[in-house]
């Protein structure tokens, strides 16, 4: 028995790659939760309620309440938008629910589609004010242009921020319909993605 062990090799070998794994770790990427974590479901929320304030709030005249929630609640919110943005490409999303393939390929397009509107919305209304050589009011605050006026460039601009911003509707429409199809008809748990946190979540 010894003999036949020694000439496979076969159990030495296993022995010592069990032997290197043990010593050096297990180098795998961890699988992926399917759900998220405490931080980003609140993270979620709060962006959709910033997202959803400002988008009513657009078009306010100047000096309205509405125009200074915009303009400058924008300006601050935005701040905590792109950092939305980063923590979920650098987060990543959870594993994707069991259902039809076209079904995961729609939302996807729908996850990133939100996200990139957020990103491009946000630099755009930053660059509105900065582009025509005025000073971006933040409440009283006025910051100064890093860039050179440009009228080709502050209409280029108006052009994204307004595309981008109704961007948001159809896709907050499909996004709320995912939700509801998850809920109401699959009821596998996917639907209570965005209210109950998982261990290990994203």
């Amino acid at each position: 028995m010894r003999r036949k062990l020694a000439e496979t090799g076969q159990p030495a070998h296993r022995f010592r790659s069990l032997a290197a794994e043990s010593l050096q770790g297990d180098r795998r990427p961890p699988p992926r939760a399917g759900g998220y974590s405490l931080r980003s479901i609140l993270v979620h929320w709060m962006s959709a309620v910033m997202v959803l304030a400002l988008f009513f709030t657009h078009e306010g005249e100047p000096g309205s309440t509405a125009y200074v929630f915009h303009v400058s609640g924008g300006a601050i919110a935005g701040l905590f938008l792109l950092w939305r943005v980063w923590h979920r490409i650098r987060s990543g999303a959870p594993e994707a629910p069991a259902q039809a393939v076209l079904f995961n390929v729609l939302a996807l397009i729908v996850h990133w589609g939100l996200l990139l509107a957020i990103g491009v919305v946000v630099v755009s209304g930053y660059l509105l004010p900065w582009t025509i050589g005025q000073e971006l009011d933040v409440f009283g605050i006025g910051l100064t242009s890093p860039i050179g006026a440009s009228q080709t460039w502050h209409g280029f601009m108006e052009r994204v921020h307004d595309v981008a911003g109704h961007l948001f509707v159809p896709l907050l429409i499909l996004h709320v319909l995912g939700a509801l199809k998850h809920a109401v008809r699959d009821r596998r748990g996917a639907g209570m993605r965005m209210i109950k946190p998982v261990a290990g979540g994203r």
